[in-house]
């Protein structure tokens, strides 16, 4: 078949080559790795791109990865343009050279067929350490890009099929856990592999024009279901604002400002006015920001529309240097991917929500309960080190469905996993006492937030730190159309000997004593629409299922239920009192001010202690 004619079959059918290659690649390194971040939690993306290099497909990835994962790949290419050739596999993870985080390395191998370079295959994942001063890949306590690790610029691993054995051991010499980065590396290595290999088995098997052209031809088709897309929505400027909870030091409520306009076919957003650049390291980076902000338009339309650079394309951002959304050199961006890249989706949707409310999600949990833990096992003399999803929050509530529980974060989009619980204490010296869903912690609506977890953890030999480096413990996720919002969740350690509790912030550095407990309680996600407009039916059963108190089902969803274990519903006390709340007016977004959080008031009790941005604190050492 000519490269020129379009056969709809065969449009599907390499598509669909397209995502089973990029699958393949998924599986590939999420088997063969070697730590809990990449093997068990999925912390990485995969993804194919033509030789310019743009977008084609990232089927299964994370959204925060893959919605600026062009950036770095075109800084390789301009790096090394000229010196490109079959067999090299080029590596970056510096967020001044267009990378997310210093936390995501890039691998990248570029695809020849022929001495023709037709694509790339790329992975990106979350590496467990970057050599910080911190056992850390994700700090608010640096300070600096020297504090946050190693920063790798576009290097090559390999040279025209020639290992770089130096780059390998300068890599994994500054980095802790040596072995397991290493397997790491190799398994991101084996994904690419995989990707060049059946690459080329697609070209052989259709030819390079046919299979280029229906590439091209795969771009134009999500570019001309975007324009469409866009097009529907009303244009004019939309405003929002949200709140990171601190930089880690002395700042707090830092605020996130958007104005979003949609002209014709395209969207401009922008992020002036928004606080300046932190001190710790929860900085944006330009690449993240970039992501956030395209994300919720990519969540906006028809999913069945490839996720490609004809996608892309219809959207850019505006990020003014030196701020918080996008760091100037040397300021540390170590939590970039969810500070304030979180808070920056948020409020996009906030803005949105007037325009689009059929579309728009309330407020989700931003990875305020993911811990990385780490110590030394008393047992064997080993350095061990764990990020910890199990008890991250919930997603906010939609037109239609209530939110998930366990999103990790908005930029994940419940692309992350939590960790079985039997291997964590097989593979590292903690004990999970208690991980179930917190009763009220989701905001209320007609379609309920995803509700937040409970998770505690105990150190079984040897003390543990925990670097903690997220958000929306002070700002919840908001409700949106009449929904109220989240309950905001925090952590606090319980010590042993006498049940003192020490409460911190979203952004800390404590040391847990063996014996003591870590407790997580993590944020649902905001609730969508007016509670009393919820089936009375599902609040009977939410009730029942231990999801919402008797107490939250009368209150805010004007629901009268008996006190039997499986309520009963009282039809008509439940309609009287629905037709008194619906006297009460609820705002478009809510909370519409910072410091909204109701979790640490309402869980903290005479006696306990709070520590506002601790770092290195030895819990019962006096604080």
């Amino acid at each position: 078949m000519s490269a020129t004619q379009t056969d709809p079959v065969l449009f599907s059918v390499l598509l669909g080559r397209f995502n089973s290659i990029v699958n393949e690649m998924t599986l590939t390194l999420e088997y063969s790795a070697w730590t809990s971040i990449l093997a068990l939690n999925r912390d990485f993306s995969c993804a194919i791109y033509d030789a310019e290099p743009r977008q084609l497909c990232m089927y299964d990835a994370l959204p925060s990865h893959t919605a600026s994962l062009q950036l770095v790949l075109r800084e390789i290419a301009r790096t090394f343009e000229g010196d490109i050739h079959e067999g090299d596999v080029f590596a970056c993870n510096s967020p001044y050279r267009w990378n997310s985080h210093v936390g995501d390395l890039v691998t990248v191998a570029p695809v020849f067929v022929d001495g023709r370079h037709l694509f790339w295959s790329v992975t990106k994942g979350h590496q467990m350490d970057t050599g910080a001063t911190v056992p850390s890949s994700v700090s608010a306590v640096v300070q600096n890009v020297w504090q946050e690790g190693l920063h790798i610029p576009p290097l090559k691993l390999y040279d025209r099929g020639v290992k770089r054995d130096d780059v390998f051991d300068l890599y994994l010499s500054n980095v802790r856990y040596r072995e397991h980065s290493e397997g790491d590396l190799l398994a991101q290595l084996g994904s690419v592999e995989k990707g060049r290999e059946r690459l080329v088995e697609l070209v052989r098997e259709f030819g390079a024009d046919v299979v280029t052209s229906y590439a091209e031809q795969m771009l134009a088709y999500s570019d001309r279901r975007m324009s469409e897309e866009i097009a529907a929505v009303p244009d004019g400027e939309y405003l929002g604002e949200g709140w990171v909870d601190t930089d880690g030091y002395d700042a707090f409520d830092i605020p996130i400002k958007v104005k979003v306009t949609v002209d014709g076919e395209q969207v401009r957003i922008d992020l002036d006015g928004s606080g300046a650049q932190a001190r710790g390291g929860v900085n944006g980076s330009y690449a993240t920001t970039q992501a956030a902000a395209s994300i919720p338009f990519m969540q906006y339309i028809d999913p069945d529309i490839p996720h490609n650079d004809g996608c892309l394309r219809h959207i850019e951002c505006y990020a003014p240097e030196g701020t918080i959304v996008n760091a100037r050199f040397p300021a540390a961006t170590s939590a970039a991917t969810i500070v304030p890249s979180d808070a920056i989706q948020d409020t996009v949707n906030k803005a949105m929500a007037a325009a689009l409310p059929s579309r728009v999600p309330a407020g989700g949990a931003r990875c305020g309960n993911t811990p990385q833990l780490a110590g030394v096992d008393a047992r064997t003399g080993e350095p061990w080190g764990v990020m910890l999803f199990n008890g991250t929050g919930g997603a906010g509530g939609t037109e239609g469905a209530d939110g998930w529980p366990l999103v990790e974060s908005i930029g994940a989009a419940g692309g992350v996993k939590a960790q079985p619980v039997e291997q964590l204490e097989l593979l590292y010296p903690i004990r999970i006492e208690r991980m179930e869903i917190e009763t009220d912690s989701m905001g209320f609506g007609a379609f309920n937030g995803g509700p937040g977890v409970r998770c505690e953890v105990r150190p079984i030999a040897g003390e543990m730190e925990c670097i903690t480096f997220g958000d929306n413990y002070a700002n919840p996720p908001h409700g949106v159309l009449g929904g109220t919002p989240g309950i905001g969740g925090g952590m606090y350690v319980e010590q042993a000997a006498d049940g003192s509790r020490a409460f911190f912030t979203a952004t800390a550095h404590v040391v847990v004593r063996e014996g003591d407990l870590l407790v997580g309680v993590s944020t649902g996600g905001g609730g969508y629409g007016n509670p009393i407009e919820r089936d009375a039916e599902r609040v009977r059963r939410d009730v029942r299922d231990g999801l919402v108190s008797r107490t939250a089902a009368r209150a805010l969803f004007g629901v009268v239920l008996s006190d039997d274990p499986d309520p009963v519903l009282d039809a008509e006390a439940t309609a009287a009192l629905r037709a008194e709340l619906a006297a009460v007016e609820r705002p478009l977004v809510d909370p519409q001010e910072p410091g909204a959080a109701t979790w640490l008031e309402e869980t903290r009790r005479e006696g306990d202690r709070y520590l506002v941005n601790p770092k290195g604190v030895v819990v019962g050492d006096d604080d």
